[in-house]
């Protein structure tokens, strides 16, 4: 269910406002909203970036980028006609989601290398109860992703699935700090892993468009979860600070 505070009404997108449009490759451009039908699809001439046209195709999904002084926000949208008026080329976007605000980062995100189990969310995966003793739960496994960084607060992924905004997760994963030389990944997994629900943030096509830049803000921690997560960022930190003075 999307949270109504952080989503806002189609309107605050007007013509004229400069917006950021990101590809399927992950590429960001710089546009214009040229014109609107009412309550309709959005006009946009297809931007460059470094004297290169944006690659775009009808029926492709993108995003729309914009910024209020309460903070950034973004929308999918889809590609649903081109058009050419003399030398220029435009597109057709219709919107297919409201948008929605971007949490602005509120803790340190350290660059890591770890794989991430996600779960179909449950309420009894949250607060790890057991099923009855002639009853058998077993969570739905989505997929193992890899992560890109990590806070206190939050996780950033790279997910072959797309993900719904605002929806709830369960979050599966081994945190131990690794020993100089060995990426974290490369530790086996010995250690009870550390299991959490996280929200979805941010969802938006990864550089090729095979994967997903995927952020999730974690929920309902307890003292000893953020502890645990702050210790592994410090330590981690101070892993990789060593690291690079070596080389």
């Amino acid at each position: 269910m999307i949270d109504t505070q952080q989503s806002i009404a189609d309107e605050i997108i007007v013509v004229g406002d400069r917006v950021d449009i990101v590809a399927q490759a992950g590429l960001v451009y710089r546009a214009m909203i040229e014109d609107r039908i009412e309550n309709g699809p959005f006009l946009i001439a297809i931007p460059s970036r470094k004297g290169v046209p944006m690659t775009v195709y009808q029926n492709d999904d993108i995003y729309l980028v914009f910024y209020r002084e309460t903070g950034r926000y973004i929308a999918q949208m889809k590609v649903i006609a081109l058009e050419k008026r003399g030398a220029l080329r435009y597109m057709w976007l219709l919107q297919k989601t409201k948008a929605q605000k971007n949490q602005r980062r509120d803790a340190y995100r350290l660059p890591v290398s770890f794989n991430v189990r996600l779960f179909e969310y449950t309420e009894d995966m949250e607060r790890g109860l057991s099923a009855a003793p002639d009853e058998e739960v077993k969570p739905i496994a989505l997929e193992t992703a890899g992560t890109r960084d990590i806070s206190v607060t939050g996780i950033a992924l790279l997910t072959k699935k797309e993900y719904i905004l605002e929806e709830r997760y369960i979050l599966e994963m081994h945190m131990e700090a690794a020993p100089p030389g060995i990426r974290p990944k490369e530790i086996i997994d010995t250690a009870p892993p550390l299991q959490l629900t996280a929200t979805v943030k941010r969802c938006i096509p990864w550089r090729t468009g095979k994967l997903f830049n995927t952020g999730m803000h974690f929920i309902g921690m307890t003292r000893d979860m953020s502890e645990g997560i702050a210790k592994y960022v410090l330590t981690e930190q101070q892993r990789q600070i060593k690291q690079r003075r070596q080389s």
